[in-house]
């Protein structure tokens, strides 16, 4: 190994760059494909590109590295409608209430809305004889026996399934598990099972 101290500057510069150009020319033919588009020797380009990286910074975990990164884009948030009622609306009989039976006939229901002096909704079940009374703030107190049954008109309607109505605060559905009547978002479910509180 040569001894540097025993050179001059200048000739220490000339020392360097021979090392340079022979570890250049070491690395050039170790490497399978070597090309410079300028077309300088394959040894001259590996020297060039080895004085640049020994005198480019390195890269550390805490240097920033620009790297493109795919475009992110986001779907904006759109505020669906909440569903409306799933029954068909029909209309009562008269703008004051009016009656209508379940397809099986088992349930009967009269709406008043300020008629007769009545503002409430009141439904039975034949079998068994039950009955369930509702005012307009959805509250409803129930009755149990013969002695609670009335008899529904002649000529009352049925409420198909999948059907609704009312007047004035009360809605009444008609469906295969019963009649569902409410009044300010709560009221009670009647089937031939009994009768339970519902709330929307």
């Amino acid at each position: 190994m040569m001894n540097l101290r025993h050179f001059t500057g200048a000739a220490r510069i000339a020392v360097l760059s021979a090392l340079g150009l022979g570890l250049g020319l070491a690395l050039s033919a170790c490497s399978p494909s070597t090309s410079s588009a300028a077309g300088a020797a394959p040894g001259a380009a590996a020297s060039a590109a080895a004085t640049s990286s020994a005198s480019a910074p390195a890269a550390t975990a805490t240097s920033p590295v620009a790297a493109s990164a795919p475009a992110v884009t986001t779907t904006p948030t759109i505020a669906v409608p909440t569903a409306g009622p799933s029954a068909t609306l029909v209309p009562m009989q008269t703008a004051t209430g009016g009656e209508f039976l379940s397809p099986s006939g088992n349930i009967s229901c009269e709406v008043d809305y300020n008629r007769a002096g009545l503002t409430q909704v009141y439904c039975q079940t034949g079998t068994p004889p039950r009955s369930a009374t509702m005012g307009v703030t959805g509250k409803y107190t129930t009755c149990t026996g013969q002695q609670c049954l009335g008899n529904p008109g002649t000529g009352t309607p049925t409420l198909a399934y999948g059907t609704a109505t009312g007047v004035g605060p009360f809605r009444c559905e008609s469906a295969v598990t019963g009649v569902t009547c409410t009044a300010d978002g709560k009221g009670f479910r009647i089937s031939a099972a009994g009768i339970t509180a519902v709330s929307a």
